[in-house]
């Protein structure tokens, strides 16, 4: 086991635990977080590049081992049968019930997740203590049988946590019948457009070809003028007149082509549900961050389409909400702030629905998060000062902690969005 290093430490009370874990799980960390406590009642979380893999407390009834006989999997016996033998041959107690078939994986890490909600539960009902994050984690628990979604688990927990305790936060009925509505998932996701769909399953593809891409873009005439509108704009400063699908496929590349078709489809669409000023006011934005994003991305030497699809799908979970929003009366103070807790993890849904891959799902799930210690994550906070100058084009409300931690000056930026609304008018204007 390498040198214990300690990457942070803080006061629950100052950085609430589902932030903390947010966090873990956006950068990939492999850490183990232990919260100090009063009473002896301290908790421990331990992750593998963002997933929980085991946690436990020394709480009475919310130890690991106490918790599996709880739980009736296993006897007081064969727990301690197995501890016993798991030390003795220096595996995980996960491992050592797994391999010797006493607990199958599956409902080992429903055990496990049911424990880890137990416990960021407790932690959300007392938020005092202080927490130390650091790596590595112990050998024996490296690539064990239970890998654990944090997103999911903590969503659960603050689901719990809310419906606990809904009489005391005194939410109106509206709230509650949104926000019930929300967590059993009982809403409809915005479906891809059809030529999006055809063109991502081209880019799936490896061996797909310049030629073929431009095959099925030829078969919507509008789409060809958008795309060469925004491929001529100052955005892209490319020499020369693109006057072909072909040639801005060839300077700028399949996938920027892909990112501006993505754009313009996402502007396109329709929801009836919602009314068409509000709808279309979350559509441009979006267009608007993901141009900016992208922009900002090259400046800092980050992925542009990455910061594209990030910025572009930042905020279209606040449609699916208003969506199911339309069937309740609510005070709009109220439901802004539903919408602002609430839009991320939708978000993050409609992402996976249109198989965009992980790494875009966690960008939208934690676009709000804060940088925490030592390590800062860029493209979330290169999202985060997108979205800020697309809410504020002065660049008055841009957060200048964010811009030196990109080591970023505020006139890069204000000139990024310069050519950045340059190539959204050009979309809007056809």
């Amino acid at each position: 086991m390498g040198i214990m290093g300690v990457l942070f430490q803080v006061e629950l009370s100052f950085m609430p635990i589902q932030d903390i874990l947010q966090w873990i799980d956006m950068n990939r960390l492999t850490c183990v977080v232990t919260i100090s406590r009063e009473n002896n009642s301290g908790v421990t979380f331990y992750l593998e590049k963002g997933k929980l893999v085991l946690a436990g407390s020394q709480k009475k009834g919310l130890q690991f081992g106490q918790f599996l006989v709880a739980s009736g999997a296993l006897s007081e016996v064969q727990v301690f049968q197995a501890l016993t033998e798991s030390k003795s041959k220096g595996v995980s107690l996960t491992r050592y019930l797994v391999e010797n078939a006493l607990v199958s994986p599956r409902v080992l890490a429903d055990i496990t997740s049911d424990l880890v909600e137990k416990l960021i539960l407790d932690l959300l009902a007392n938020n005092a203590g202080s927490v130390s994050i650091t790596t590595p984690l112990p050998e024996i628990l490296a690539n064990g049988p239970v890998t654990l979604e944090t997103a999911r688990v903590l969503f659960n927990a603050v689901r719990i946590y809310d419906e606990q305790n809904r009489d005391s936060l005194q939410r109106d009925e509206a709230i509650e019948g949104i926000n019930k509505r929300l967590y059993n998932e009982d809403f409809q996701l915005p479906v891809l457009p059809g030529m999006l769909m055809q063109l991502i399953s081209l880019m799936e593809d490896d061996s797909t070809t310049v030629q073929e891409m431009v095959k099925l873009i030829m078969t919507d005439q509008v789409l060809i003028s958008r795309i060469l509108k925004v491929a001529n704009s100052a955005f892209y400063s490319v020499s020369g007149q693109v006057d072909s699908i072909h040639y801005a496929i060839v300077r700028l590349g399949m996938r920027e082509v892909l990112n501006i078709v993505t754009g313009i489809q996402v502007l396109s669409m329709q929801n009836r549900d919602i009314p068409q000023e509000k709808f279309q006011a979350i559509l441009d934005g979006a267009l608007k961050t993901a141009f900016l994003a992208s922009g900002l991305a090259r400046q800092l030497r980050e992925d542009p389409e990455e910061a594209f699809l990030g910025g572009l799908l930042l905020d279209l979970g606040k449609t699916v909400i208003l969506s199911v929003a339309k069937d309740f009366e609510i005070e709009e103070s109220v439901f802004d702030e539903l919408m602002h807790s609430r839009h991320p993890e939708i978000g993050a849904m409609i992402a996976k629905k249109w198989n965009y891959p992980e790494s875009i799902q966690n960008l939208i799930r934690y676009h709000h998060n804060r940088n925490f210690g030592e390590i800062v994550n860029r493209m979330i906070a290169l999202l985060q000062v997108a979205d800020q100058a697309v809410q504020s084009p002065s660049g008055k409300e841009i957060d200048p902690k964010l811009l030196d931690s990109l080591d970023l000056p505020l006139e890069a930026v204000m000139e990024v969005h310069s050519k950045a609304m340059d190539s959204f008018n050009q979309i809007k204007s056809i």
